[in-house]
């Protein structure tokens, strides 16, 4: 790689260092006790699964059940920068518009197929055609096989930061074989096949997905670090249940029954941590309010999206969804503090409550006392309260907004159904960009078609200099400020309960790792 590429990556392995020190919580929760094969771990979810195709939903629990089952050419090492999977090897051109790899051979899907050149190929063109990161930054790529063991992606234009783009997990560049995207349907598809550790064997769409441990695994060599390196399916079985209520998932895991509770809510922080059985793991996350942009009050509506960052309380709003201080910090940065890739610009708008600069805002906007429909659910509690907190704050300044109550999945669904929503609040794993975030995507929740992010995004893939690259990350975070297309509520630590009872627990920057799990003795 020449000497901008080294560069490049450098810097986006200095953030992803950050990243594991201060969000991922990757520690490892194992047992005194000597692991032993077999065996089905449970894992209880907080959230139904809507999707098993791995390029159509970015939903958590999707994309932490099917890292076990699907995997990409390259993916994240702990500190974040980017590792080989199925890839043996790869290189990237001095203009940033080609990406060469060498696949590893003799890997097998889990219909038996040996993964050839031609199944690659057909999924990464599939990847462009439908993921958000792809159809952003990839349309117009090409996708070739010069030989048996090589596949190039070809950009028109450059693409610095294109290796982390298909290396991000939560739309996973899934290697699938071809005669199963031949046959997918608009809806995704039909057949439920990778080549990781895991393979699919049911799913209770109201209830739970069981994985079965892959006989004819091919494990890429090398220590486990993040994502990369090692794999082993140690247990017999990996069984997701859909456990809605954060009582019974903590309870659960208490008794044995679950291995894992995920997702708790702060509330039960003081409880879990307390017990001797179990230890505390915890992912940050960014929390935001997201605008329909598409469709109804918020669209080409600058001024309204403006008012209302002006209205609200963010340290109020996170109080109320986090009851521990130790759980959430009040910043507005796109990039947490001391990244590399961190603006401090436009900083001064955040957590800026101004009654007065947002009534007059409202007024510009035209708003005229219409009630704004904003979904919030209780399958994640912080997000009931601070939704509760936000209709308070902006009834305030005289903003309607009509509270909708939904189960998770029925808001991942309603999401992108542009007639049903103006405002919901989401939450998403730190990106290696930020202008990889899903939110930032034409294809994404909200919907963001502005042009100028595209140019921004643009001058940050050609940039030749680390001068012109952080002008372009101060130019975004402006941007960010300006327009609106979403708000920054606040950084706040997610937790699981993971019983002491089970070795191998570890998570990357964008969540968990299962598939080397092991029960003890």
């Amino acid at each position: 790689m020449n000497a901008l590429g080294k560069k490049i990556m450098a810097i986006g392995a200095s953030v992803a260092v950050l990243f594991s020190l201060t969000a991922c919580g990757s520690s490892s929760a194992s047992s005194s006790s000597k692991g032993v094969d077999g065996g089905t771990i449970h894992i209880a979810l907080n959230a139904t699964v809507t999707s098993l195709d791995p390029m159509i939903t970015g939903a958590y629990v999707a994309r932490d059940t099917m890292r076990s089952m699907y995997e990409s050419l390259v993916t994240l090492k702990q500190d974040g920068s980017v590792g080989p999977l199925l890839a043996k090897s790869y290189k990237v051109s001095s203009d940033f518009k080609t990406f060469t790899f060498t696949l590893r051979s003799g890997v097998k899907f889990h219909n038996g197929e040996t993964m050839k050149a031609s199944d690659v190929v057909a999924s990464m063109q599939r990847w462009i055609k439908l993921s958000q990161i792809g159809s952003t930054f990839f349309t117009g790529s090409t996708v070739t096989s010069p030989d048996a063991d090589t596949v190039v992606i070809t950009s028109p234009k450059p693409v610095s930061t294109g290796l982390y783009l298909m290396a991000d997990t939560g739309r996973i560049a899934a290697i699938m074989p071809k005669s199963v995207i031949d046959k997918a349907t608009s809806t995704g598809v039909t057949e439920y096949v990778g080549t990781g550790p895991y393979e699919f064997s049911s799913w209770d769409k109201d209830n739970k997905i069981v994985l079965k441990k892959f006989a004819d695994y091919s494990s890429p060599t090398g220590a486990t670090n993040g994502y990369t390196g090692k794999r082993v399916a140690h247990a017999d079985k990996l069984e997701f249940d859909f456990v809605t209520d954060g009582t019974t998932r903590l309870s659960g895991t208490l008794s044995g029954q679950y291995q894992i509770g995920y997702s708790l809510a702060d509330s039960q922080y003081a409880q879990a941590k307390a017990n001797s059985s179990l230890k505390v793991e915890k992912d940050e996350m960014l929390e935001t309010l997201i605008f329909n942009k598409q469709e109804g009050l918020f669209k080409d509506n600058t001024k309204l999206r403006q008012a209302i960052l002006a209205a609200l309380n963010m340290s109020k709003i996170a109080k109320a969804g986090h009851q521990n201080s130790d759980l959430y910090t009040n910043d507005g940065g796109l990039m947490p503090k001391n990244s590399p890739l961190r603006s401090d610009s436009s900083l001064d708008k955040y957590n800026d409550p101004d009654a007065a600069a947002a009534k007059k805002l409202i007024k510009e906007s035209g708003y005229n006392g219409q009630t704004i429909t904003f979904l919030t659910t209780k399958d994640y509690p912080y997000m009931y309260d601070e939704s509760m907190e936000i209709q308070n704050e902006l009834n305030a300044v005289g903003i309607k907004t009509n509270i909708q109550v939904l189960d998770w999945a029925s808001v991942l669904q309603k999401m992108f159904q542009p007639g049903s929503w103006d405002m919901l609040i989401s939450s998403y794993s730190y990106s290696a960009n930020p202008i990889s975030y899903s939110f930032f995507q034409a294809s994404g929740a909200g919907w963001n078609t502005d042009p100028e992010f595209k140019e921004i995004a643009d001058s940050i893939n050609a940039a030749t200099t680390e001068t012109a690259q952080k002008a372009g990350y101060d130019k975004l975070q402006d941007w960010f400020y300006t327009y609106v297309p979403n708000i920054i509520v606040s950084k706040y630590q997610q937790i699981s309960a993971v019983s002491t009872k089970l070795n191998g627990y570890s998570s990357g920057m964008q969540g968990p790792v299962y598939y080397n799990l092991q029960l003890s003795e």
